[in-house]
Order: C-alpha cells, then sequence, then structure tokens
C-alpha cells in the first residue's frame, strides 16, 4: 500500500550492492512506499512549496537547477514527492549524483533505489536516449558551499555539461529553482584553497573545503552532513528552454553552449531576485 513502510524494503538497503550505472535499479515500489511519509515529515519541518510541475514538458527533458545545504540537499526530493504525487510514476526522474554520495553504504542504495545515478556523460546520453527526463545540478559542490551572505546567488562555477548535453541532444531545458536549503547552515568560508591543499578537488572532486556553523557539530569543517535548521523551501519550475528557439546554425559549438549556459542561469537568478526580495528573515522565509 502506498505510503506504508514495508520493514522488509527498508532492510533490503543493508543487503544488496547495486550499481550507479544502470537505469535498472530504480524502484518505483520504493518511490511509492517512501513518498507520503516523506511529504509529511518534509512539509511539517521545512514548510516547502513546489510551484510549476505543469511546466515540465512531456519526453526527454534535462531538468537543471541551483544546489543548496552542502550535501544535505533535501530539495531535490521534495521536489520528486510533488512530482510522484502529481504527474504518477510512469515517467521517472532520474537524477545525475557525485561519486562520494554513491559510494556512501546505506545512502548509496537509497539513492540510486530513488533514481540517482553516477554523474556522467555515458549516463545521461543513456537518459535521454530512453526518453527520460535527467535532473543535474550543475554548481555541485562549488555552488552547494557558498557562503551564507550569497545564498541568493545562482552559481554554477563555469560548469557547462548539461548544456553541452542539451546542444548535442536538442532536448529542452527546464529551469529548477531551490530557495531555502541554504538556509539550513551557515557557510563561513568556501575553501577553495583549502580543497587544492588537501588535494580534496582531485581525490573527492570536490573544489570546496568548506568551515560552517551546522548542527549538530557546531562548527562544520570539511564537505559533510549536517543536521538542517528548519528553513522554509520553496521551490519553481520554470518554463523550458528550447535549443531551437535560442540558437542558430551560425554559432560555434562553443557559442551555442554559452548560450544555453547564460539563458538557463540568467532566468533562474532573475527568479531567485524576486523570492530574495520578499524573503524577510533567514530559517522564518
Amino acid at each position: 500500500m502506498e505510503g506504508t513502510i514495508n520493514l522488509e524494503q527498508i532492510m533490503s538497503l543493508l543487503k544488496v550492492d547495486l550499481s550507479a550505472d544502470t537505469l535498472d535499479n530504480i524502484d518505483m515500489d520504493f518511490i511509492r512506499m517512501i513518498k507520503t511519509p516523506l511529504k509529511s515529515i518534509f512539509r511539517t519541518y521545512f514548510r516547502y512549496t513546489v510551484k510549476g510541475l505543469e511546466n515540465i514538458p512531456s519526453g526527454p527533458a534535462i531538468i537543471a537547477g541551483n544546489h543548496n545545504a552542502g550535501i544535505t540537499f533535501l530539495e531535490p526530493m521534495m521536489m520528486a514527492a510533488e512530482y510522484y504525487e502529481t504527474l504518477g510514476y510512469d515517467d521517472p526522474l532520474y537524477y545525475l549524483a557525485h561519486d562520494a554520495m554513491v559510494a556512501i553504504p546505506i545512502v548509496k542504495n537509497f539513492l540510486i533505489k530513488c533514481g540517482c545515478v553516477r554523474a556522467s556523460y555515458e549516463n545521461s546520453y543513456r537518459i535521454l536516449d530512453n526518453g527520460r527526463k535527467v535532473v543535474v545540478f550543475p554548481g555541485g559542490n562549488y555552488e552547494a558551499f557558498r557562503t551564507f551572505k550569497d545564498r541568493y546567488r545562482v552559481d554554477f562555477g563555469g560548469h557547462k555539461g548539461f548544456a553541452k548535453l542539451a546542444v548535442s541532444k536538442g532536448v529542452p531545458i527546464v529551469p529548477l529553482l531551490s530557495v531555502g536549503g541554504h538556509e539550513t547552515f551557515i557557510v563561513l568560508y568556501r575553501g577553495e584553497n583549502l580543497a587544492k591543499i588537501l588535494k580534496t578537488d582531485k581525490i573527492l572532486r570536490s573544489k570546496s573545503f568548506p568551515i560552517s556553523l551546522a548542527l549538530p557539530w557546531i562548527i562544520s569543517v570539511g564537505p559533510i552532513f549536517h543536521l538542517p535548521l528548519p528553513a522554509r523551501c520553496e521551490i519553481e519550475i520554470l518554463p523550458p528552454i528550447f535549443p531551437k528557439d535560442i540558437l542558430n546554425d551560425s554559432m560555434s559549438e562553443n557559442e551555442k553552449i554559452d548560450r544555453i549556459y547564460n539563458e538557463l542561469t540568467s532566468r533562474l537568478q532573475e527568479k531567485m531576485d524576486e523570492y530574495k526580495s520578499r524573503r524577510r528573515f533567514p530559517v522564518i522565509g
């Protein structure tokens, strides 16, 4: 029954070693089981809202958004819960996940069952070629650990892989805006230089080694999980960007990639500024 926790399925997370490089391990029965309990918890704690689901087109698409809250990034789960609640289970979402996230025991299996795959061009092409939707957060850890004062800044850090993918496949890009998650902790220092010194940029593929104020650690050092403050989270899906509408044959491939990158980030930033103007207090919203 949907929304009923099955302990046997939960325990199965401990017993299997799922691959993060196949589309076959998404488990729609598992998603049905956890959707309602997670919605209840997230709505109570984060008071979240999701708008604009009607803007997601049918068929293959790239859903690209900003990355909040370090690696304790719960807004994609809130969006997915509303997506499945509203649009059903016939068109599953696949999320590109950082290598480190699909290497953590138990967490790895949970994410994979929910539709996460390892972030790679190969997996991205596979998803789109199967007529599905891929959800990406191009800013990665770089954006996820931007400082608290920059919490209303969309900062992909020049990561244009999604744009290259859109040019190659000609699929629409759907802007996904998340606001509030970056108030669940306070990043004091992004730690780009520290990441280079400690070589986490190469070892963990993390360009950030942040210092934050976060529960339960009080002072948090490095890209680690935190217990989020109950910040009010607001999520909005904007109308899709169709490459054919903003590109032309006279452009070089790099010009096309830059055009898509700039179009997406500017639309997200414009909408982010609207939210900033009406959110009066951190956490409270």
